[in-house]
């Protein structure tokens, strides 16, 4: 009993602190939200991504710095209580969750290996100058422009694209597909999903999620485009040209994959127009726009708030205040 009521307990605090969490990063982006919007989309993008990360690695960092050394240091081993019926079920759910979020990690690991296995039994390798990654030319319905994979990126591009842009478009688009690259958004988008799946009752998190997309999209517009105003007007050009050569009701898939088009459709019209934007001759509203703020990288940031919480977690005195509140948190649900 000593086991299943520590194994429960860790598991219901998981996901409760990660819900809690997570409410509250949701209504802290609503208020800053409107403050960030002379913010570069690039700032804007490591924020989101920060706010989205924050509860899961908060919450797995409470579990296993805090709680379970409480209880372990603190608890009997020989000890009478049982796990009530209200525990059982939140630690079945937050198992259910974790186990979700672990098929999907599996899952698109292994759709986006076959995916880029099928397109290279037909790729042809093709040198670019300035991409630092493999490029290959497929033959595929949809104009595809798209990095594959998380370790080893590999961008394919469909034949037409090659074919329907000019020179100056195509380097443009190839360096809106860098910028995801660097900023590994591959790693981090197949990251958000699994951090989804961990919540089964809570999708307060894929608000968060979608807008550190568009703004993922925008930042990666906004790289390609600090070229100079040509670069701008050559990427709108590429993105307009790119989604007419789209066949009617053809979606692309890709598991864990950045293609140029991005995923949400209706978010183009808003990208041509910012690249419209960053073209103009500079007055003071642009210059007003392209303002941006420091913000720490969110793995900088996360290592920081870990170390110091680690440092605080490590007290004795800490850990038996913390195993009184499992005590109570216990007793509530029975």
């Amino acid at each position: 009993m000593y086991e299943l009521i520590g194994i429960s307990l860790s598991l219901a605090a998981l996901l409760a602190l990660d819900a809690c969490a997570l409410i509250l990063t949701a209504v802290a982006w609503r208020v800053v939200a409107p403050r960030t919007s002379g913010w570069r989309a690039a700032a804007r993008a490591r924020l989101l991504f920060t706010l989205r990360a924050l509860p899961p690695a908060l919450a797995a960092l409470f579990v296993f710095a805090l709680v379970v050394p409480a209880y372990i240091l603190n608890e009997p081993a020989h000890t009478d209580e049982t796990v009530g019926v209200k525990l059982l079920f939140l630690a079945a759910a937050s198992a259910a969750g974790v186990l979700l979020a672990l098929k999907r990690v599996g899952a698109t690991w292994l759709a986006t290996r076959r995916l880029a296995c099928a397109w290279m039994r037909q790729a042809e390798p093709v040198a670019i100058r300035g991409v630092a990654i493999p490029v290959y030319r497929i033959r595929h319905r949809f104009p595809i422009i798209a990095v594959v994979g998380i370790m080893r990126p590999r961008l394919f591009i469909a034949a037409q694209v090659f074919d329907g842009l000019a020179d100056d478009e195509l380097a443009a688009a190839l360096a809106h597909e860098r910028r995801h690259v660097e900023a590994r958004d591959n790693l981090k988008r197949a990251l958000l999903q699994a951090g989804q799946d961990a919540l089964l009752f809570f999708p307060v998190g894929r608000v968060l999620a979608r807008s550190w997309q568009r703004e993922s999209e925008l930042a990666a517009d906004e790289f390609a485009a600090s070229a100079g105003k040509a670069a701008a007007l050559n990427l709108a050009s590429a993105i307009i040209k790119i989604s007419r050569l789209i066949p009617a009701g053809a979606r692309p898939v890709l598991p864990a994959g950045a293609h140029l088009l991005g995923a949400e459709e209706d978010g183009l019209s808003r990208r041509v127009l910012n690249l419209l934007r960053l073209a103009a001759p500079d007055d003071g509203a642009s210059a007003a726009q392209s303002s941006t703020a420091r913000t720490l990288p969110a793995p900088t940031f996360l290592f920081g708030l870990c170390a110091a919480f680690l440092f605080v977690a490590t007290r004795p005195d800490v850990l038996k205040v913390t195993h009184a509140f499992i005590e109570q948190f216990v007793a509530a649900l029975r």
